[in-house]
């Protein structure tokens, strides 16, 4: 837009102001992406980029950056008028834009579980009264949930999860990325959307991929020569997206993180299926691998039933699972 206009022919017809106006939205669009936001792929720690943003450039940058969201998600979809902003859309789009105008006021965490608390009662969503409550509504946005069938099938793909693969997926999509290190995991919309599409995935083997993925990437998170990344770390899956929407064999998708590299920059980390994943794609499932999975998931049935029996007869809690920073009253009162 400064040095080289004619390749962007619009600037040209604007005026100075204009331009500046230009260059700040886009400015706050690098640190803050509203629309990875509006399906929870991002989590609070962005709204403190935001809230930093917006407190260096002045409180006009926030209303300039509103109204190119506004022009930015009415042309999603293309096509003549607005494909994407219809009704149901649109009420999204409000309710994000309204919790935003709160960030100078309130705290990001308080903003964020806002915004999906809201949107889980706008998708008539169970009330989100514990900590997996809350992560079903997230995992609903992330799958773009629109009715009660899809939000049924969600379910019950989580609760055929393990107990302890349900503790690893509460803990990462509750943690803030403010107070404790977290992955804020790029495309994973995308992922589930093909998951949902490939018959030989779903979410439920998707889920428990995740699971591997996370537990992976904390430890190396963890290693002396990624401690730089700090808070908030980007976890490209753009390539996995791909990748699940071609795979034609279950295991081979089960097993494909440990076919995977990791390129680490400061504050990103690209995924990459590699070839030795990429050249199965079109292995097909046996009888063998398929009576695996049965028997895998009677044996992880089995154990959760044992372990709530046991829980029971010695009348002890289950296990605590921390609760996000915010509870909804806190929440309630800060944005009041």
């Amino acid at each position: 837009m400064r040095s080289a206009r004619n390749i962007v022919s619009s600037c040209e017809e604007l005026s100075e102001q204009a331009l500046d106006y230009a260059r700040v939205a886009l400015a706050v669009h690098e640190e803050f992406n509203m629309a990875q936001m509006l399906q929870g792929e991002n989590i609070p720690g962005n709204l403190v980029q935001l809230q930093d943003c917006v407190n260096s450039k002045g409180k006009a940058a926030l209303k300039i950056y509103i109204l190119f969201l506004l022009g930015l998600m009415s042309g999603l979809a293309g096509g003549r008028g607005s494909r994407f902003m219809d009704a149901k859309n649109a009420i999204g789009v409000i309710t994000g834009i309204q919790l935003l105008e709160e960030i100078l006021e309130s705290t990001p965490r308080a903003v964020y579980w806002s915004y999906l608390v809201a949107r889980g009662k706008q998708l008539s969503l169970p009330a989100a009264c514990t900590p997996e409550d809350l992560v079903l509504t997230r995992l609903a946005c992330l799958g773009r949930v629109q009715n009660e069938s899809g939000f049924r099938a969600l379910r019950t793909a989580w609760d055929r999860l393990s107990s302890s693969a349900r503790q690893v997926l509460v803990k990462h999509f509750l943690a803030d990325g403010i107070t404790e290190q977290a992955f804020v995991l790029e495309f994973l919309p995308a992922c589930m959307a093909n998951a949902k599409a490939n018959d030989m995935i779903g979410i439920l083997v998707l889920l428990e991929v995740l699971v591997n993925l996370i537990c992976i990437m904390r430890q190396l998170a963890e290693a002396a020569e990624n401690r730089s990344a700090g808070m908030l770390l980007r976890v490209d899956l753009s390539d996995m997206a791909e990748f699940i929407g071609a795979v034609q064999n279950r295991f081979v998708f089960h097993s494909c993180i440990s076919r995977c590299q990791f390129q680490f920059s400061p504050t990103r980390v690209r995924v990459e299926l590699t070839s030795a994943n990429w050249a199965r794609i079109n292995d097909l499932d046996s009888d063998m691998i398929l009576l695996a999975y049965d028997m895998q998931e009677m044996l992880q049935r089995q154990q959760s039933t044992e372990k709530v029996l046991s829980q029971i007869a010695r009348k002890a809690p289950r296990e605590p699972v921390e609760f996000p920073p915010a509870s909804l009253l806190d929440i309630t009162s800060e944005l009041v």
